[in-house]
């Protein structure tokens, strides 16, 4: 085909201009920033890696590459990503340069779909220079206390009791999706435990399917790209729950919630938050009693179950050390005296929680003494390739080792020798994030999980769908809000154990 040569002209006139684009917009780097890796398509090439293969796409560059830190440029800007250890305590150490609550105040509004001016009131630009503490900072002092290690024993009381009247309301024979039964208890649970017997969840138990919904396309209508059009499932889920949320404030309901919580409402009303706003900034701290909770107590079931040893060796460690007849479960009991139930826990989360936690760098700092890195961009510390790092957990790291925690809660190398020898750097295991974002209620959920785990093992025989077994794949390419969830269901049969089937079940702390 030939080609007019106003038409040669007017290509190469693009491809000029493209070359100068390219010049005039692309970051400039500091050679003392972490080495730069390029995309091939400039300006968004790591915007679409992220976007089409999730958290696999910084695995994938940091299996190619190598470097404890790099730079991913991205528009006119940069993020800077933290794939070993020492340098993640080094951004944990840097809180007051390398800020977690920036971020949250970024995100939250655009999560939750706050309006402008309660937007502007999370990010009250001037609060530092008018010696005032943020709603943001005020909102972890009160959360986080009752959250402790030591504090949560009468909330969990309340999780415990639900738990018990689930499993001793499961029919002998009776079928079900395993992810749906397992995800649907824990919300119902936590919002009782959290919200009292008249939340919104257990008024309308339909809102839990709103909260899956709006969970599930929680990334799309976090973009606030028209979600009414764009994220219509979720746009529609969460006015559903929002609705809910201000009938039960409304209607007094909340002096049924737990005290921080209530202590929470006031301050929001206390800042000038609106009903409506604080409703939808209940959806946003319910996301943090939920999601993540439901989902890893799905996969601990299916990795216990799918294993016919490990099974037994869970059924008798729990029945040995945390069982009192004739079916009280202790979770006092279970983290104290049950190491491979809780091994098998924390690695579930090492497997299906690949969490990035991100800071934004509020000043020009040098990390550990050697990186340079810039004000106004974002650092993150990779969880997805430390996790799969063989050099940090041994040849087996992409594959589920229920012993991998057994002798040390950080985790032992696998091939070390020895029962204590190559424990892993705590910095390593980043399923509850570190330093000042370390999740708050990790405790209970290790409470919630372990023992719903523990009944379920003790109580139940499961026998999955014939052609499809256990193990289902998981959704690795969507960039995971919160844990990894399957891509499908599990269809199980439920049956009470021979010997146990008139057991009344009683969880207690």
């Amino acid at each position: 085909m030939a080609f007019s040569t106003a038409s040669i002209a007017v290509v190469g006139l693009l491809v000029a201009l493209c070359f100068y684009l390219a010049s005039v917009m692309s970051i400039k780097v500091d050679a003392r920033e972490p080495p730069v890796i390029y995309p091939r398509i400039p300006f968004f090439g790591h915007i679409v890696g992220m976007l089409t293969e999730g958290p696999l796409y910084h695995r994938k560059l940091g299996d190619r590459y190598k470097y404890p830190i790099f730079t991913l440029p991205m528009l006119n800007g940069r993020s800077y990503v933290v794939t070993e250890p020492t340098l993640a305590v080094a951004v944990q150490r840097a809180s007051s340069t390398l800020d977690f609550d920036e971020l949250v105040v970024e995100m939250t509004p655009r999560l939750v779909g706050l309006g402008m001016e309660t937007k502007a009131l999370l990010a009250d630009k001037t609060a530092k220079e008018e010696g005032r503490t943020r709603m943001v900072t005020k909102a972890h002092s009160i959360v986080t206390p009752p959250l402790a290690a030591h504090q949560i024993s009468v909330i969990s009381e309340k999780q415990l009791a639900h738990f018990s009247g689930f499993a001793n309301g499961i029919k002998d024979g009776q079928e079900a999706g395993l992810y749906k039964l397992v995800t649907t208890e824990v919300v119902a649970a936590s919002m009782y435990s959290f919200y009292g017997p008249q939340n919104p969840f257990a008024v309308d138990p339909d809102l839990i399917n709103k909260y899956w919904d709006w969970d599930d396309g929680s990334i799309g209508y976090a973009m606030q790209f028209f979600p009414k059009i764009t994220a219509r499932k979720a746009y529609y889920a969460m006015e559903a729950c929002v609705k809910g949320w201000i009938e039960y404030t409304k209607d007094g309901r909340h002096s049924q919630a737990q005290p921080f919580l209530r202590d929470r409402m006031k301050m929001h009303y206390d800042e000038g938050i609106s009903l409506e706003e604080h409703a939808r900034l209940e959806m946003g701290i319910s996301l943090g009693f939920n999601s993540n909770a439901s989902v890893t107590s799905f996969w601990v079931i299916n990795n216990v179950f799918s294993d016919a040893k490990l099974l037994q060796e869970i059924r008798e460690e729990i029945y040995a050390n945390a069982f009192e007849a004739p079916g009280t479960i202790y979770y006092s009991r279970i983290k104290d005296a049950c190491p491979l139930l809780n091994s098998v826990w924390r690695e579930t989360m090492r497997i299906i929680a690949p969490m990035v936690s991100a800071r934004i760098v509020l000043e020009d700092i040098l990390l550990a003494d050697t990186y340079l890195l810039r004000k106004g961009n974002i650092v993150q510390i990779a969880g997805t390739v430390m996790h799969s790092d063989t050099d940090i957990w041994g040849p087996d790291a992409s594959s589920f080792n229920a012993r991998r925690f057994f002798h040390s809660t950080n985790g032992t190398k696998s091939g070390a020798g020895g029962s204590k020898a190559g424990t892993v750097h705590p910095a390593a295991y980043r399923s509850f994030g570190g330093g000042t974002s370390l999740c708050p209620g990790r405790h209970f959920a290790q409470m919630e999980i372990t023992s719903l785990a523990a009944v379920m093992t003790l109580g139940f025989d499961m026998l999955p769908e014939q052609g499809r077994g256990w193990n289902p794949p998981k959704d690795e390419k969507r960039f995971p809000l919160v844990v990894m969830k399957p891509t499908r269901d599990v269809k199980v049969s439920l049956r009470r154990r021979k010997g146990w089937e008139d057991v009344e079940w009683d969880l207690r702390w």
